[in-house]
């Protein structure tokens, strides 16, 4: 389920597609513009990556042409400087540059690339849950 073709489908939202509609070579958005996902290179080592999300984060903990300094340098995107030793914060970070959005408002098209997000846009845009006053957006006000 790591593949490309689930990528699109969880991009597919943006395109005018059905979320699950299996594409695997390229998207059409609404308008009928046909697009095709860019290859994917490692700006550390030049190489292509393989079409499967898994395997990006395996190489941003493998790539033999990084610097590791320390175990903050477990995980080093392939695409620019962002480090962490943790494989979700980089499952987090590769899918902000990917654009994948896994997760869905069910009360609304609002999509997220990190789960924790969809409870706090509940609060903020559907007063949810019901009976609790919705988020603020600023700072709490000084009385």
């Amino acid at each position: 389920q790591g593949n490309f073709g689930n990528w699109q489908q969880m991009v597919g939202d943006q395109t005018g597609d059905d979320v699950f509609s299996g594409q695997d070579t390229g998207a059409q958005n609404s308008q009928g513009v046909y697009f095709v996902v860019p290859p994917l290179v490692c700006q550390n080592c030049k190489k292509g990556l393989a079409a499967d999300f898994d395997s990006v984060i395996e190489h941003c903990r493998s790539c033999d042409n990084v610097s590791r300094p320390d175990n903050s340098y477990t995980f080093v995107c392939y695409l620019c400087n962002y480090n962490t030793r943790y494989a979700s914060h980089m499952k987090i970070h590769v899918r902000m540059h990917l654009g994948i959005k896994p997760f869905k408002c069910d009360l609304c098209s609002y999509r997220t690339n990190e789960s924790g997000k969809i409870y706090k846009h509940k609060r903020t845009k559907h007063s949810y849950p019901p009976g609790l006053p919705p988020l603020s957006r600023g700072r709490p006000r000084k009385d």
